[in-house]
């Protein structure tokens, strides 16, 4: 795969697969004892008692997971001016331990800056699978990315 893709290289339709990564119980606790400390992220026991039946990974945890695996793709590299928002997130089931998820990212949008020549803003789907091929995040991030020619 090319790396360091720019604005100028990437059109709607394109899509990145990542390799899985296995998310451990331990992960998942030392995530939401810091970032998310409700009942169902960070006690076992309780968690059995809820409509889950047992433990899940924040939300925000499935979500940075997701964002880890793009982005170790390299995919936009020293082209990444950074996002400027998210839309349309959607958790559709819990990630549990144990769980392998992936990422497919599709490009669904390119808009080149009218005022700012040297970028552009690329709006991508990013999917989550686990294993099971169930998707369980759906997001719409807006990536500004920098133009190779201005």
């Amino acid at each position: 795969m090319m790396q360091d893709w720019y604005f100028d290289d990437l059109l709607p339709g394109q899509r990145f697969s990542t390799p899985g990564m296995t998310v451990s119980e331990a992960m998942i606790l030392d995530f939401a004892r810091v970032y998310d400390p409700q009942p169902f992220h960070i006690d076992i026991e309780a968690a059995r008692g809820t409509e889950f039946g047992g433990l899940i990974a924040s939300g925000f945890h499935t979500l940075s997971l997701s964002f880890s695996l793009f982005f170790r793709l390299g995919v936009l590299g020293r082209a990444n001016l950074g996002s400027p928002g998210m839309e349309e997130l959607r958790w559709l089931h819990p990630l549990r331990p144990g769980d392998t998820i992936r990422v497919e990212a599709e490009v669904v949008a390119a808009k080149a800056s009218q005022s700012r020549p040297d970028r552009g803003v690329v709006t991508m789907r990013h999917d989550t699978f686990n294993q099971h091929g169930e998707l369980i995040l759906t997001v719409n991030c807006l990536h500004r990315l920098k133009r190779r020619q201005a």
